[in-house]
């Protein structure tokens, strides 16, 4: 996008899915603060704060924002100030004129991003579900996004890589996956914590799952039940927003499950895929080569614990 045209076009877009992002968290956040002051225990509605369809449009609208900034700021020089991809304007005027509108946008989405995170996690959780999982799924993408732009490397440096090149060290602690590598590098149960059941249909746990029906991802459900699509709002949340990372790096590429919610004790007793806090990920069109990149992404959007598992899929969880 290097025309005028081009970009003038492409910013008014993405400003306005910005506004739209904003203003629905913020009005968000207002709605759990007046609640929390005038109900003791402060309890949400059976029906919630806010409906179904209002939900899915801020999840997907916060994905698509989210996609747009971290996409932006990995391609921008480390200590360089943004612009708009690939665009130069030809006056200096331009250029600081430029400059400013991307710096505002990006404040504005750090100033909804945190009050999702203080209002939704810190001060009110388990109040609104959709503000805390937009508030939690932000963090993890600022700090990525931290991390692409600073050249902040978040893994300690070895005695023994003290001599190691700045590039070196981004390409173990940024890069694609290699089949077989965790993030964190630990065991899932220390990470997203162990199974306390496995949840049939007819327990009362199974109401807490929801349906995931993001067109932007393809379920495999090979059993021809939904069990795939079901999942916990936590793990739907980084799905969504891993869906919209996958189609920024691949147009016309989506984001594949083929296990999320395991009805069938397809897994061994302990997987987190009886709980819907597992998933197992490709892309559509499979590709094998995708599969590290991917699961770089899947760190990128969230998830708390991620596996190359094999050449097949990447294996994600969340913590309850």
């Amino acid at each position: 996008m290097s025309s005028p045209i081009g970009v003038f076009f492409g910013g008014l877009v993405a400003v306005i899915l910005l506004a739209l992002f904003s203003v629905s968290t913020f009005y968000m956040a207002s709605a759990v603060m007046t609640l929390c002051a005038t109900a003791k225990p402060c309890v949400a509605p059976a029906s919630g704060i806010v409906g179904e369809g209002f939900v899915y449009v801020v999840t997907t609208v916060a994905g698509l924002v989210s996609a747009l900034v971290i996409a932006q700021l990995s391609v921008t020089e480390p200590g360089k100030p943004p612009t708009v991809g690939s665009f130069k304007p030809e006056s200096r005027g331009a250029a600081k004129a430029v400059t400013a509108v991307v710096t505002l946008y990006l404040l504005a989405w750090v100033a909804t991003g945190l009050a999702a995170l203080v209002i939704g996690v810190m001060l009110y959780p388990k109040v609104d579900q959709t503000l805390a999982d937009i508030g939690s799924t932000w963090l993890g993408l600022a700090v990525s996004a931290a991390y692409a732009y600073f050249g902040i490397t978040p893994t300690p440096v070895r005695p023994e890589a003290r001599f190691e090149t700045r590039e070196s060290l981004e390409a173990r602690t940024t890069g694609d996956l290699e089949e077989g590598e965790k993030v964190p590098d630990a065991s899932e149960v220390a990470t997203s914590g162990a199974i306390t059941k496995k949840i049939k249909r007819t327990d009362p746990e199974f109401a807490l799952l929801v349906s995931n029906q993001n067109s932007k991802i393809e379920f495999k459900d090979e059993e021809g039940t939904g069990a795939d699509r079901m999942m916990t709002s936590k793990l739907k949340a980084r799905l969504d927003a891993l869906a919209d990372l996958v189609a920024a790096e691949w147009p016309g590429v989506k984001l594949r499950v083929t296990e999320a919610w395991d009805e069938d004790n397809e897994h061994t007793g302990d997987s987190l895929h009886y709980e819907g806090r597992a998933a197992d990920l490709t892309t559509s069109p499979i590709s094998g080569a995708k599969l590290g990149r991917l699961g770089r992404l899947a760190v990128d959007a969230g998830c708390d614990w991620v596996f190359f598992e094999n050449s097949a899929h990447i294996h994600v969880s969340v913590k309850v």
